[in-house]
């Protein structure tokens, strides 16, 4: 069993460097953004697991996961405010999803361990997934259309529309 995990790992680990590769590659600002999320979640949990395996007192492992997963949605949601795209919106509600699973599991200690692994897992896969679809989807448009900006602007309003007032406007 412990043999399957870690395969899972690498495997995992595999997917994320190649979909992180194309993302710097060919990729824009977001995608590049949320390649960076995936990669420090990833080695921040490997960092935190070969500090702490060997020692005897090992600090709390839900607490750090959790720490790791929120930071992960901060950013994520960050990208999918300002980005100009619409899948970072998917890949922060997946990252949603990996965060209520550890509030779900604090709240309710009796969670079965497999539903608790697959909702702090699960989502990672399709996290991946999306990410490997953005880029792609980023760069049809390019080839089709050229060069787009990345992040949303503030949008000016054009001159017609700038000086009326609201009540009348």
């Amino acid at each position: 069993m412990v043999l399957a995990a870690e395969a899972r790992l690498w495997v995992q680990f595999g997917c994320i460097a190649l979909v992180a590769l194309a993302a710097w590659r060919v990729g824009g600002g977001p995608e590049r953004a949320l390649a960076a999320t995936l990669l420090a979640m990833v080695l921040s949990d490997q960092v935190y697991h070969l500090a702490f395996e060997g020692l005897r007192f090992v600090p709390a492992a839900p607490a750090m996961h959790l720490a790791i997963d929120v930071s992960a949605l901060l950013a994520a949601l960050a990208v999918a405010l300002l980005a100009n795209r619409i899948y970072p919106l998917w890949f922060a509600a997946f990252q949603l999803i990996a965060v209520l699973a550890h509030v779900a599991n604090d709240v309710a200690p009796g969670v079965a361990s497999l539903a608790y692994r697959i909702l702090y897992v699960g989502p990672s896969y399709f996290q991946i997934m999306l990410l490997a679809g953005g880029i792609w989807l980023h760069r049809r448009r390019v080839r089709r259309h050229g060069p787009y900006r990345p992040w949303r602007t503030s949008s000016s309003l054009s001159p017609a529309i700038r000086h009326r007032s609201w009540p009348s406007g």
